[in-house]
């Protein structure tokens, strides 16, 4: 069973009434816009990024020396300042390190001189990138994290796991990317791809886009206002 503080209890009321709400900004795309400048070399400004609910985000860049300064209560600029370091994250629930987030960060990674691990807690499936990035040239290597009780550590039901997955992979850097064909399989891993193709030498071809469609509004046109060269071409039948 869950802890208490995992749950949440609803109380119905008989009538609801007005109020304004602001909706707060998307995490991922501040994460995703960040990493790719990271990535590239770059120097981006974001605006609404609420660094409030980044602090396990932040903390691992200082762990990996990537650069960030708030520039206001709600703008942060992202950019790198010297030789990125080798990082171990685990994802978790918020507050820890989203899962919507290791995936991109497995790019910055393939940067870092030495050995990075990432470990996946919260689902099951959460490495179809591995493949995609292999083929540019990344070095990853799956194994089993050691973990005393994972019944109770992992947030999907371990005893429905799917024999021959890997919760934990091994980055080995650095890493001189190169182009490659690429298929995106969810809004994740799609954004890892095109951070990849980014950060890579060459033209990188990137399939089913309609995935990062889904969770980004116009990704592509926002990141040619920021100096990428992507186009977008009609797949021919």
């Amino acid at each position: 069973s869950r802890p208490k503080e995992r749950t949440i209890v609803i109380s119905g009321v008989k009538k609801l009434h007005d109020t304004t709400y602001t909706i707060m900004p998307d995490r991922n795309e501040v994460v995703t816009f960040a990493i790719a400048a990271a990535a590239t070399c770059g120097n981006v400004l974001i605006k609404g990024t609420q660094r409030e609910y980044l602090t396990a985000f932040l903390q691992a860049l200082d762990k990996a020396k990537v650069g960030w300064e708030a520039i206001s209560a709600d703008s942060t600029r992202f950019f790198v300042k010297g030789p990125i370091k080798p990082t171990n994250i685990i994802s978790g629930p918020y507050p820890a390190f989203m899962t919507d987030w290791q995936q991109p960060w497995a790019v910055l990674t393939t940067l870092a001189r030495g050995v990075s691990r990432i470990h996946e807690t919260v689902f099951e499936r959460r490495f179809s990138y591995v493949s995609e990035l292999t083929k540019m040239g990344a070095k990853i290597k799956f194994y089993h994290p050691r973990v005393r009780n994972p019944d109770t550590f992992y947030n999907f039901n371990w005893q429905d796991r799917i024999p021959g997955y890997y919760q934990g992979v091994k980055i080995i850097g650095p890493t001189k990317l190169h182009d490659a064909i690429l298929e995106m399989t969810d809004i994740r891993a799609g954004a890892t791809l095109l951070v990849a193709a980014l950060a890579a030498t060459g033209t990188s071809v990137l399939t089913e886009v309609e995935h990062l469609d889904r969770g980004y509004e116009k990704l592509d046109e926002r990141l040619k206002n920021l100096g990428a060269d992507i186009k977008r071409i009609k797949e021919e039948l």
